[in-house]
């Protein structure tokens, strides 16, 4: 019978063990530093640029996601790449950085933004405006459009999915909570972090979207199509109080 040399190097293990104590320490962190500093960048411009809140809160909250996502975006990167790796957490794996075919990114986007189209509808049918009213008052106050753009449809999905559907997803799915038990968490979690914004109708609808992202999650083992969802769907609602939108639609249906 065949025995390996006493010095062959084992290989390395395919499926790591949980590291919950890890995951939420460090999630609780990241998520600790995020909100810290959205407080701080805003402070600052208020005091540093003299600006008044109520005039130009849709450039504080863009400067603030910016510069609060941004940062933290690469602190997840910085503890996964050392002490994460340390305890046997590759950084593509625990982020769910795998490749997946374009057709089914696409397919995907098309599925969630028809039920977006329905939410929409379901809420005009209760009598309800699909524009939350602090996205109205955020735009109504926004100079640099650009900014605001780039803070909701990108820099803050990059973070958030990053967080919630990679890296709080991974160490959560390993444990006996598995993949049903940890799609429930990190949206509630993800629901959570939006509860200053919304009242309980849209945080409904926020929680509903989020179960939508852990299962394309789950179904594609990859990040990338549900942060490329969360972009759109930020998209969609920055584009919903322009002319912008339903040109967008009638363009590509």
């Amino acid at each position: 019978m065949y025995e390996p040399p006493l010095d062959a190097v084992e290989p390395e293990e395919t499926h790591p063990p949980p590291r919950l104590g890890f995951t939420l320490v460090s999630s609780a962190l990241v998520l600790g530093v995020y909100l810290v500093l959205q407080v701080v960048v805003t402070v600052v411009l208020i005091a540093a640029l003299d600006l008044d809140p109520t005039e130009r809160m849709g450039d504080l909250i863009a400067l603030g996601v910016i510069l609060s996502a941004i940062p933290c975006t690469f602190l997840l990167l910085l503890i996964l790449d050392r002490p994460g790796r340390a305890r046997g957490m590759d950084p593509r794996t625990w982020l769910a950085l795998h490749p997946v075919r374009g057709s089914t990114v696409l397919a995907w986007v098309v599925f969630a933004f028809v039920l977006l189209q329905l939410a929409d509808l379901v809420t005009v049918e209760l009598g309800r405006s699909p524009v939350p009213p602090v996205m109205e008052s955020i735009i109504e106050t926004t100079r640099y459009t650009a900014l605001l753009w780039f803070a909701l449809v990108i820099a803050a999905p990059v973070f958030e999915e990053a967080l919630f559907r990679g890296f709080l997803y991974e160490g959560l799915r390993r444990t006996k909570l598995g993949a049903g038990g940890t799609i429930v968490v990190t949206t509630l979690l993800w629901t959570m972090l939006h509860a200053a914004q919304y009242d309980q109708f849209f945080l409904t609808l926020i929680a509903l979207i989020g179960i939508l992202l852990g299962i394309a999650r789950e179904r594609t083992g990859s990040l990338y199509v549900p942060l490329a969802i969360h972009g759109v769907n930020n998209l969609l609602s920055t584009l919903q109080m322009t002319e912008e939108r339903d040109a967008l639609v009638n363009a590509l249906f």
